[in-house]
């Protein structure tokens, strides 16, 4: 029997060729890999884009589709993909198609970027000298459900909610400190306290319980009532009114004003109270008024059989029913037995005292606060046709 013998080296361009296949094959898998790693990047950066875009129509208004594409290209651009060379960030306010076509306050980006670089797949000769391209899009709104009604701002501050029954179905609370619930019965959106104990203090939670945050912004910028205020603070050079005792009383500078056992109607307008205001036991009602209290002034609502207000729905002040300058650390006191105050209260370095309640649409803003409400207090139902005052972007797509 003869056995063929090959000549030896006749396997070597076979191996070689498995090799080469091989090498080809993991390549690709590598190259796959890592396309896939840059769409993701690409996405969370499309999605953080649009998000930014949207909020930033909080501030602006919408529709705004300049401020919307510089916010989201900026955003883009702080995760590596900016609108130049290979990369082309699209934005449209509102989004050209889609579901979300006709909202003035949605914000839809697309990235793009050709060429996304191949390496070891080019050993078989794919994409050589063209890569791949990748498309991510994503739809941002601005929605009411879930925003802050209630912000604490100074850090490590604590708040009380003293038997408190508190009714804010669609916001969130938001404690840059801590919280006790002392016998408080809670419906809220959501609760977050960056001091978090870990401990609920006796409270009773009907939708979210306390859980830990990182610390929260001041919202006036997002106001347009309350932004104009802090960039353009009324003069107190003519703070000289008195209150005639007629029953009402006319916009304009107050200084040391007493509305004591007193049934006042605030005609509409921009009241600024310097020196020292105190309203004991009276009656007051004042719709579409904004109320100011400059650096050094301070407010007493004491007892007060009834306060009834309102802030104003246009102008320069909209949305704003109180506010003390930032620096101001005097405290507010809103004691009475039914507070219908509506719009934003604000008093970022104070400590608040607010006792007494009513079921209207309040957003509170103060350093930390004291809490004694038995009816409840709704923070965030605007009335029909009522505009939110602070709104968070989220993803709609």
């Amino acid at each position: 029997m003869s056995r063929t013998t090959l000549p030896r080296g006749n396997v070597l361009p076979l191996v070689a060729l498995c090799l080469a296949a091989l090498s080809g094959f993991a390549g690709l898998s590598v190259d796959v890999g890592y396309w896939e790693y840059r769409q993701q990047a690409q996405q969370s950066a499309a999605d953080s884009a649009a998000i930014g875009g949207a909020q930033q129509l909080a501030y602006a208004g919408c529709p705004n589709t300049t401020t919307a594409r510089t916010s989201a290209q900026a955003d883009a651009a702080n995760n590596a993909f900016s609108n130049a060379g290979n990369t082309v960030v699209t934005v449209n306010n509102p989004p050209a198609s889609g579901a979300f076509a006709s909202d003035n306050c949605a914000v839809n980006v697309t990235i793009t970027t050709s060429h996304v670089s191949s390496y070891f797949s080019r050993v078989i000769g794919f994409n050589r000298g063209s890569g791949a391209q990748e498309t991510t899009q994503a739809t941002a709104t601005l929605t009411s459900q879930g925003a802050g009604c209630v912000y604490m701002l100074q850090i490590g501050q604590n708040t009380n909610w003293n038997g408190s029954k508190v009714d804010a179905p669609y916001c969130s609370i938001l404690l840059n400190g801590s919280a006790n619930f002392n016998g408080a019965t809670v419906n809220a959106a959501g609760i977050g306290e960056y001091n978090y104990s870990g401990s609920n203090n006796g409270g009773s939670f009907t939708q979210a319980s306390p859980v830990p945050m990182l610390p929260v912004a001041d919202p006036c910028p997002e106001i347009a009532g309350c932004e104009f205020l802090a960039s353009n603070p009324p003069s107190t050079a003519s703070c000289n009114g008195t209150y005639g005792n007629n029953g009402s009383l006319s916009p304009g500078c107050y200084t040391n004003l007493s509305l004591n056992k007193a049934t006042v109607t605030f005609q509409s307008g921009l009241y600024v109270f310097a020196g020292s205001t105190n309203v004991n036991m009276a009656n007051i009602t004042a719709n579409n008024v904004t109320i100011v209290l400059p650096a050094g002034a301070s407010i007493n609502f004491n007892k007060v059989n009834n306060l009834v207000l309102t802030a104003p729905t246009t102008g320069n002040t909209t949305g704003v029913a109180f506010y003390q300058v930032k620096g101001n650390t005097n405290d507010v006191n809103f004691n009475s037995s039914g507070n219908g105050i509506s719009g934003l209260i604000y008093a970022p370095s104070a400590q608040m005292n607010y006792n007494g309640s009513a079921s209207v649409y309040t957003v509170l803003v103060a350093a930390y606060a004291n809490f004694n409400m038995s009816s409840g207090q709704d923070f965030a139902s605007p009335a029909p046709g009522q505009t939110p005052l602070i709104e968070r972007a989220v993803l709609g797509e």
